[in-house]
């Protein structure tokens, strides 16, 4: 952990600063830009990691903290939830590497959190932290005089959102007197169990498919519903259940069911747009007791599970509360698609399909037993086809196919065109080439060049095509020349190549981007593979 003295510093509130950063020169550069030309504090600190972090948050005081996201031990998300729970206001500046980020700054922006985007402009920091030492002053002057009441709330909803969470998942009775028990055991107030709730539940699409920094979306996500349906003077419980849903319980004497569902409308224009993926709003049928949630959230999360054409939308179950209906028939022409497929016409049976989905969304009357009917009828047509086109890279093929869920593919429209898609480049890979094993290598390369940037070893890439690794590697000599490691080696040089030429990020860091933890092994495999070092190819 790095120290050091800042310039003195004006008389009031001792004022220190945390940077943490996994990078060691990025931390280093951060705290000098910040020492020579920044703001004043009484120190300046670095940590390299988030036990480091919270070492010195266990015997210091932190105005302000600037923290990378991504980090090995913890992620800068984890440390400053760690230092919510403890009731500390730090003002935090995140920082990441990641440009796709750019794109939720607006999300961003409407918690108290700044962020950074790496390589960071000095003149960019320095606004920052001056801006977060003006906020922590002004908020350390306006709470001075209430920090205990205020560290009684942060407590009191972590409390809350423990207690909904665990009686959502069946660990606390939903009888009366074990509800009255368990609040007094856990310090609530026992009057709850007499207040009735309209419960709110949001439904998450397309949560696991986002590209980089799931914890992120989902810390916005809370945050700003947080915000954004809770009044001011309630404790703003939101809690989530899984990655798809979390679950609002709002007390129904401050939030009626019309203004509830004008405040669900509006999100759909303040901020899902901001998010890559998509949401649907649940409100109870009506209000209910603590004693009554379990049977409550379990009628959403039905509907929830039932709804598989609509996105971006509120349903009332007041209003909407529908009967179960039979699926519409699905009867796509089988016969046709076989030709499509078995001609290789696979561009053209992809787009059939998704019109054929599109109709499908536009019918009342789907269920997840339609999407059903038509994911097993269309594995069929595959399967079918793949034994006449390729009959040897049938059970490879069909390893690869069950690697997806059913229940993902079928729990909306759009999984399922997604999974169509997919299902379609694995067709492609493997039904129009020579053979299974020619498919196992396309495999393993592809991943290879998509992957740079993780661990790759002869076990972890055989085990992904049902292979030993000995076996592979004879194969992936035979098919283009190289043996496994030399052509790992190859692509990470050829990634560097097109990095240092056309980026200009530092040498170590697009040693570390191409799979490279050593910067000195880095230089002697770029030299044996291209004659120079890197420092002389970027020239």
């Amino acid at each position: 952990m790095g120290m050091q003295r800042g310039r003195a510093c004006r008389k009031g509130v001792p004022m220190n600063l945390l940077i943490v950063d996994d990078e060691y020169y990025s931390a280093e550069g951060t705290k000098k830009k910040i020492a020579q030309k920044g703001p004043v504090f009484d120190e300046i600190f670095c940590a390299y990691n988030m036990t480091q972090a919270l070492e010195y948050f266990a015997g210091h005081s932190v105005a302000v903290m600037i923290l990378d996201i991504e980090m090995p031990g913890g992620s800068g998300l984890e440390l400053l939830d760690h230092i919510r729970q403890q009731g500390l206001d730090t003002i935090c500046i995140f920082l990441t590497a990641y440009a796709k980020f750019e794109y939720i700054s607006k999300a961003m922006r409407l918690t108290s959190i700044d962020y950074l985007l790496k390589p960071v402009g000095e003149e960019e920091l320095l606004g920052a932290v001056t801006k977060a030492v003006n906020q922590y002053r002004q908020q350390k002057n306006a709470r001075l005089d209430t920090q205990q009441a205020n560290y009684w709330k942060e407590s009191e909803l972590y409390l809350w959102e423990l207690f909904w969470l665990d009686l959502s998942e069946g660990a606390i009775s939903s009888r009366k007197e074990g509800i009255a028990s368990e609040l007094n055991l856990r310090n609530l107030n026992p009057a709850a169990a007499e207040l009735s709730y309209l419960i709110l539940l949001i439904q998450c699409n397309g949560m696991e498919k986002l590209p980089v920094e799931k914890d992120l979306y989902e810390f916005l996500l809370k945050n700003i519903a947080r915000e954004y349906f809770y009044n001011r003077e309630e404790i703003p419980v939101a809690v989530r259940q899984n990655r798809q849903f979390y679950f609002l319980p709002l007390p129904e004497a401050g939030h009626s069911r019309e203004a509830l569902l004008s405040r669900c409308t509006q999100a759909l224009t303040d901020f899902v747009p901001r998010f890559p993926n998509t949401f649907n709003f649940y409100i109870a049928a009506s209000g209910c007791r603590i004693s009554e949630f379990q049977e409550t959230l379990k009628e959403l999360q039905d509907a929830a599970m039932k709804n598989v054409s609509l996105e971006n939308h509120v349903f009332d179950l007041a209003e909407n509360a529908k009967t179960d209906t039979a699926g519409a028939e699905v009867a796509f022409s089988s016969k046709r698609w076989s030709d499509l497929l078995l001609s290789r016409k696979i561009s053209n049976l992809a787009s059939e399909a998704d019109m054929f989905l599109n109709t499908l969304q536009h019918s009342r009357s789907i269920t997840r037993d339609t999407l059903s009917h038509f994911y097993y009828g269309f594995l069929q047509t595959l399967f079918r086809c793949m034994e006449t086109a390729n009959e040897d890279a049938l059970p490879l093929f069909q390893k690869r196919i069950a690697q997806f869920s059913v229940e993902q593919a079928c729990s909306s429209i759009q999984n399922l065109r997604d999974w169509v898609d997919a299902v379609l480049k694995l067709y492609e890979e493997y039904g129009l080439n020579a053979s299974g094993r020619d498919a196992a290598v396309i495999s393993v390369k592809n991943y290879i060049h998509t992957h740079l940037d993780q661990e790759l070893t002869r076990e972890s890439l055989a085990a992904m095509v049902y292979l030993t690794p000995d076996y592979l590697s004879h194969l992936f000599k035979r098919e283009t020349g190289f043996s496994l490691t030399n052509y790992i080696i190859y692509e990470r040089i050829e990634e560097a190549k097109r990095m240092l030429a056309g980026t200009d990020r530092s040498i170590s860091e697009i040693a570390t981007r191409c799979g490279f933890q050593n910067i000195s092994y880095f230089s002697r495999q770029f030299r044996r593979f291209t004659g120079v070092t890197p420092r002389e190819f970027r020239g």
